[in-house]
């Protein structure tokens, strides 16, 4: 692989850049995009994600960047290009980085977002766009998509959470000693890096065929889902992933992030005692609340406690 491109902008820059063209999007939505009720299977997410391409170059007219379109099926999205270079995706000349867009409804039971590339098709400095949308009521029979809420993060990164999580789990990573096919790998296994759940079954369609699932189904499709990835079953998961957003700033804006969107994974994640000490380090009481009464405290008091629930 050929040296990385020095970054122009720093990732901060590329989200204040991003949350402006969110901004925009919304703004079109509310011009064009007014329906007359609301489906969550829409095809609307997809309809903001591409969005988000033509939005960005607005946003960055006057910068010496662009974001281009990758042109066949491929994990990546869109690239950031620098204007006066040429671009070839087969060698990244010309690229400052690639970028993968997923868009979660809010109202949706189950998000369909999807986050199962493997670590070792990313590179550093690889990012992931998650925005978060949901239909806006305009009138009694009248709605329209807003984006609500919007992450990015570099992409290796989240990967590291994600794959941390699936094998405290109990679920692990094919290589050339612990592969299920009947092929003796001898230096490279093709199935390298695929996931397997805790019943040895593979989590992607590109995973061993002998570990499918059932004749009925290709693969069990649990691996990196957007908020799935985060769920913990057991004392060790559950450990792991405190100790990952102790340590790691991407994994606890991620955390944040899903858990500000969906309070009720927050609300699970943690135990009463975990929340009591957020409530006696803010001064509140709130010992002989209720669990959910205990949170409504909590977050009415004070919107950073997410930061001292990450020490706890």
């Amino acid at each position: 692989m050929p040296p990385l491109q020095v970054m122009v902008m720093s990732n901060e820059e590329i989200k204040g850049k991003s949350i402006l063209a969110c901004v925009e999007i919304n703004r079109f939505a509310e011009n064009v995009l007014v329906s007359r009720g609301s489906r969550i299977g829409s095809g609307m997410g997809m309809l903001l994600e591409a969005l988000w391409g033509y939005y960005m170059n607005s946003v960055l007219q006057s910068e010496q960047v662009e974001i281009g379109w990758f042109p066949e099926h491929q994990y990546h999205d869109f690239v950031c290009l620098q204007k006066d270079k040429a671009w070839n995706p087969e060698t990244r000349e010309g690229e400052i980085f690639r970028l993968e867009v997923k868009s979660m409804n809010l109202d949706a039971d189950e998000s369909k977002g999807h986050f199962d590339v493997l670590q070792q098709e990313l590179t550093p400095t690889d990012l992931l766009l998650i925005m978060v949308w949901k239909w806006k009521s305009l009138d009694a029979n009248h709605a329209v998509p807003q984006i609500i809420d919007h992450f990015i993060g570099v992409s290796i990164e989240i990967a590291a959470l994600r794959d941390a999580l699936h094998l405290a789990r109990g679920g692990l990573f094919v290589s050339k000693d612990n592969c299920p096919e009947t092929c003796a790998c001898q230096t490279i296994c093709k199935n390298d890096g695929e996931p397997l759940n805790a019943a040895g079954k593979r989590e992607r369609l590109s995973g061993p065929e002998s570990a499918r699932p059932s004749a009925k189904v290709s693969y069990a499709a649990n691996f990196g889902g957007l908020i799935r990835m985060l769920k913990t079953s057991s004392e060790e998961s559950r450990a792991v992933f405190r100790k990952i957003r102790r340590e790691d700033n991407t994994a606890h804006e991620y955390i944040s992030f899903i858990h500000r969107n969906y309070p009720s994974e927050e609300e699970n994640q943690f135990t009463k005692d975990e929340w009591l000490a957020v409530a006696q380090k803010l001064k509140i009481e709130a010992a002989n609340l209720p669990k959910h009464e205990l949170i409504a405290a909590i977050r009415l008091a004070d919107n950073g406690y997410r930061e001292i629930l990450r020490t706890v």
